[in-house]
């Protein structure tokens, strides 16, 4: 796959250079195409696009909810009839096992078209409040032309996270998708095209990290959302701030799981790969941190540590395996050098703790033991197959306060037969979500961080709010048609 053109303006293009740039299938290593580099002169022309359609009242501006909706269902099905080519193409560029990779990229992509689709359909442009004096018409209108910036891991249906309530705001969009997985973002400049998507609502512009940052301040627009790393978001909202733009920032985790002393180990060992290792280690809700009593720790070591032994390692588009590749050779060196801190500062592997080398970007999947949390790997985000166990005594503060112990707060876990004592843990973890007892994610419910995991949230109805400007008029009395 070697796309010449960028699709700006609801057409394809000649970029403004001639640069590329290659994208390396991550378990064997070669070449599977290429995709042209955009440059601040893309940027330009794709920002002119977009606020173009965000002003043509005889276009997107001017479309209600419920025509909103309707591009958005076509542009669900359009996708849908591309799943297959895009989890394959996404296995082939970050490692995730086929499966997955179809169903947590295009089918969840979809998915949020549809669920943002029925949202904005059932959420009124305006709605009339009594005042003081006289009456309040408060309204919703679209906050602008959005800035985008997807990650490599999931690199639709964080897209998407973005896109699809930003569609049903009204709001157009120019993305930066990740370099490691471009090639998806050209299908889905096909969809969009198939889907009658209006010309400029949708532009993409693959491009280098200084070029993002020239996107992310261009006066043309009006709010940024990002998923990606702290360090990263942290240069976004300095930017923003800058500008007073409005952003949203999914960052990194390092979440835990907090077992009581009833915990089950059936129900970890059956959750634990969606719990902990999902995609190959490389999701920022992945809990790499087990918070264990003493009273069952070297169970749970033996149980984590046999589940995770067993799990096949391999072509992430063979239907046996569990744990694929990770995206990229820069990205397994990182990950060995995580390995051999932890070792040296004293983490037991009970299995795994090593690369795998030969050809493809693979990682033994890891368990380490005795971690106590002054240790590298507690603390630090390894984007990779491990998980730590860290012991308590048992108390029930000790444990919350263990898991609290950390910079990040996107996601979390409790396990215990004590519904009270387990919602109430839930209720103290210092993060944005919590599973009890299962490993879950629900597009229906806000999704976000606390600390250095973020600002802000996404998904759910709520996600809409993010994306849209609040406009409060005044009138003396009930206009005609309230």
């Amino acid at each position: 796959m070697n796309p010449e053109k960028l699709y700006i303006g609801g057409t394809w293009i000649h970029p403004a250079s001639g640069a590329r740039e290659e994208v390396v299938d991550s378990a064997s290593e070669s070449v599977i195409g290429s995709f042209p580099v955009g440059n601040r002169a893309d940027v330009d022309r794709a920002v002119q696009a977009a606020s173009d359609a965000l002003n043509d009242r005889d276009g997107w501006a001017g479309f209600g909810p419920a025509q909103r909706a309707d591009v958005m269902l076509r542009f669900a099905d359009a996708i849908e009839q591309r799943r297959e080519a895009l989890g394959m193409l996404i296995s082939q560029e970050v490692g995730t096992p086929l499966g997955r990779a179809i169903g947590s990229n295009a089918d969840t992509a979809a998915a949020l078209l549809r669920f943002y689709a029925k949202v904005i359909e059932a959420t009124p442009v305006e709605d009339l409040r009594p005042a003081g004096v006289g009456f309040s018409i408060v309204r919703r209108e679209p906050i602008g032309v959005v800035g985008m910036i997807a990650p490599w891991n999931y690199p639709l249906s964080t897209l998407f996270f973005k896109l699809a309530p930003a569609l049903a705001a009204g709001c157009t969009a120019v993305v930066k998708p990740a370099s490691n997985t471009a090639l998806n973002s050209f299908l889905i400049a096909e969809a969009a095209q198939e889907a009658g998507v209006p010309d400029g609502v949708l532009n993409i512009v693959p491009c280098d990290r200084t070029t993002g940052e020239y996107l992310v301040s261009h006066p043309g627009v009006h709010k940024v959302a990002f998923t990606g790393s702290t360090p990263v978001g942290r240069r976004i909202g300095q930017l923003c701030g800058e500008g007073l733009k409005p952003v949203t920032l999914e960052l990194g985790g390092k979440s835990a799981a907090l077992l009581l002393e009833d915990a089950s180990l059936e129900k970890l060992a059956e959750h634990l790969h969606d719990l902990s290792f999902a995609n190959n280690g490389q999701t920022c809700t992945n809990n790499t941190r087990l918070i264990v009593p003493a009273k069952i720790y070297d169970d749970v070591v033996t149980a984590v540590t046999d589940t995770v032994r067993a799990w096949p390692v391999g072509d992430p588009r063979d239907p046996a395996t569990v744990i694929g590749p990770v995206v990229s050779r820069s990205h397994k060196d990182s990950i060995e050098k995580y390995y051999s801190i932890a070792k040296t500062e004293g983490g037991r592997a009970t299995t795994g703790g090593n690369v795998r080398f030969g050809t493809g970007f693979y990682v033994e999947p890891t368990v380490f033991a005795d971690v106590t949390p002054d240790m590298t790997v507690f603390r630090e985000e390894l984007f990779g197959p491990a998980v730590s166990i860290t012991r308590y005594s048992g108390d029930f503060e000790e444990g919350v306060r263990i898991a609290n112990d950390s910079n990040y707060g996107l996601s979390g876990a409790v396990f215990t037969e004590n519904e009270a004592l387990g919602l109430e843990a839930a209720r103290r973890i210092e993060t944005g979500t919590v599973a009890f007892n299962m490993a879950n994610f629900d597009i229906g419910a806000p999704f976000g961080g606390r600390k250095d995991s973020g600002v802000g949230f996404e998904l759910g109805a709520e996600a809409i709010s993010a994306y849209t400007h609040l406009k409060s008029v005044f009138v003396p009395e009930v206009p005609a048609g309230f």
